[in-house]
């Protein structure tokens, strides 16, 4: 039976044995303990490093292949004084890159530059032209963040000029194989053993800056004392990871969680002006990076203006670092504008070239896509009809594309089996990135569409809501929500809980908001009630009869804050009549 809103509710089904050790162990309420083990925690030992989150935690950096060729070089370029080049991608993720390496070597007093290519004229990745340029300007280091796996031909050419480069990125390897280059780090490699694979880029730079320093201790004899503090600069290490909806479980769960903490606190002046434009004061959660301050960064690299970002992760002047902060504010707003254009458009070809009923991928071209947005708006389309989605921004017969994906669908391997009709792409199972001829799309379109039809039943493009567990409403408290913080930071592979609330009246209820797209309401089970909030349901809660019909709730919870109650509530996902008699 699916859901009013349409979706297959699905409970997790955890090992109770194993909840039952981790809550007795560990002191926890059984409903968290399920928590943990519902998110691939298999012990008492593995959830008690989880709930700790400990620096000390992390995995010795050396572990990564490709990491002591690269430490090595660059403590020749330090003892050689040579100039150090950075090279990243334009989203959040490289950007944070950047200005982490670049904080970084500077508080080591390394010269260090940096590159970040131009969306909309050099598009992602290494380019011929940018590598000229580093070499011709007297670099014999480059360093790449989030970028550069694929870049076999580019990096060929940087060492026939006498520029030698480290890569590091976190994006699945090209069919191509390894760049020739000094070192590679990628998780992603097939002989890297290291523990986890799925740090981001900034993740990525933060492990390499983490062996250079411990070498400058073992190996040039640097003291303790003149060594850079590495927690310091975690709060960009947090804000590049959400943003790039990386997982937030393993050594992401930790770093996260540390550097929200440091993000909260923070004293570098565009945090501190990027903080303050965002409205986020206080306590930083994930939500507030993932929604305020991740997309105006963002927004700077989407519309080829990266550089300000950059900027303003490494201002040292609070006046100026506002300057920026407000000009990003503004490229935000332009974005959203750009934005709500490419939708309109979007669902116009929809309308038009798209049978829902054949189609399991929806792949759309166009002259008036902006090749910046095409990656967030390919992200509502799946939201919407859940299903693979593929926007391409057309200009002189060339595509630059942004696709999304569902579950049950890698979007990487889809298009390496369609790679003949590409000119080039990269990206991972769920976000990827392709350049395409004008002329191929119509063959493309019916290739990717093939290995939709042979991977996707129409069961998978049914949408799944995941339930954590069953809850009363008498067991909803401060008590048990206290103990459920403890699993934060929440996120990708560590959502917020999801639970089910059984044989619910609805009483009280009123519409709420602009247009009155939300609801209000008090949720009564028994002799149990408490406060509910329902956004974009209003008009699927119009077909219930208060006090009388008898509803299960999909929630989450909420604090309602409002005139500083802190009041707990539920948050409900999604409702269906109650099944239960």
């Amino acid at each position: 039976m699916l859901s009013l809103l349409n979706k297959k509710w699905i409970m997790r089904n955890p090992n109770l044995e194993v909840v039952g050790q981790i809550s007795s162990a560990l002191n926890l309420l059984p409903f968290v303990a399920l928590l943990l083990v519902n998110r691939k925690i298999e012990g008492v030992d593995e959830a008690k490093i989880f709930i700790k989150a400990e620096l000390l935690s992390l995995h010795d950096p050396f572990l990564i292949n490709g990491v002591k060729l690269a430490v090595e070089r660059i403590l020749v370029a330090i003892q050689n004084k040579e100039s150090i080049r950075l090279f990243c991608d334009y989203d959040v993720d490289g950007v944070t890159s950047a200005a982490f390496l670049t904080h970084f070597f500077r508080d080591i007093g390394v010269n260090v530059g940096y590159y970040l290519p131009d969306r909309m004229k050099e598009g992602y990745g290494l380019n011929e032209d940018a590598v000229r340029v580093i070499r011709k300007e007297g670099d014999s280091l480059m360093i790449t963040a989030d970028c550069g796996i694929t870049s076999v031909r580019e990096v060929e050419l940087a060492k026939s000029l006498g520029l030698d480069v480290i890569v590091t990125d976190h994006h699945q390897v090209g069919s191509e194989g390894l760049p020739n280059a000094v070192a590679v780090l990628n998780p992603h490699q097939i002989d890297c053993n290291y523990p986890f694979r799925f740090l981001s880029g900034v993740g990525l730079a933060f492990k390499l800056a983490l062996a250079v320093r411990t070498a400058l201790h073992n190996k040039l004899g640097w003291r303790k004392d003149k060594l850079p503090n590495m927690r310091r600069h975690l709060d960009l290490v947090a804000l590049g990871t959400i943003a790039d909806v990386a997982p937030l479980t393993g050594e992401n769960h930790i770093l996260v969680r540390h550097g929200l903490d440091v993000l909260a606190k923070t004293d570098k002046a565009g945090l501190v002006a990027l903080k303050a434009v965002s409205d986020v004061d206080g306590r930083v959660d994930a939500r507030s990076v993932g929604f305020s301050l991740g997309p105006r960064l963002n927004a700077a690299g989407r519309l080829g203006k990266a550089d300000s970002g950059f900027h303003l992760l490494t201002a040292d002047d609070l006046k100026e670092a506002k300057k920026l902060a407000q000009e990003l504010n503004v490229v935000n707003q332009e974005r959203r504008d750009i934005q709500a254009l490419v939708q309109d458009e979007a669902e116009y070809l929809i309308n038009r070239q798209v049978d829902l009923k054949e189609d399991r991928v929806i792949v759309l071209a166009s002259e008036n896509f902006h090749s910046g947005v095409v990656g967030i708006v390919a992200s509502r389309i799946v939201e919407k009809y859940f299903r693979p989605a593929i926007l391409i921004a057309l200009e002189n017969g060339v595509g630059k594309g942004s696709g999304r994906s569902i579950p049950h669908f890698n979007l990487h391997r889809a298009l390496t089996e369609c790679a003949s009709h590409l000119i080039q792409f990269g990206g991972h199972a769920y976000a990827a990135g392709l350049t395409i001829n004008e002329g191929s799309l119509d063959s493309f379109r019916s290739a990717i569409n093939k290995v939709g039809c042979r991977i996707l039943s129409d069961e998978n493009l049914i949408p799944e809501l995941f339930l954590d567990g069953i809850l009363n409403i008498s067991e909803v408290n401060a008590t048990l929500h206290k103990e459920v913080t403890l699993l934060e930071p929440f996120g990708a592979e560590n959502l917020a809980p999801v639970f089910l609330v059984e044989g619910v009246s609805v009483h009280r209820l009123k519409k709420i908001g602009r247009g009155e797209l939300h609801i209000r309401f008090q949720a009564v089970q028994g002799d149990a009630r408490i406060d509910a909030v329902g956004f974009n349901l209003a008009e699927k809660f119009a077909s219930i009869e208060e006090k009388l019909d008898k509803v299960d709730l999909a929630c989450e919870f909420q604090v309602n804050d409002w005139s500083g109650q802190n009041k707990l509530e539920l948050k409900v996902l999604d409702f269906r009549y109650s099944i239960k008699k």
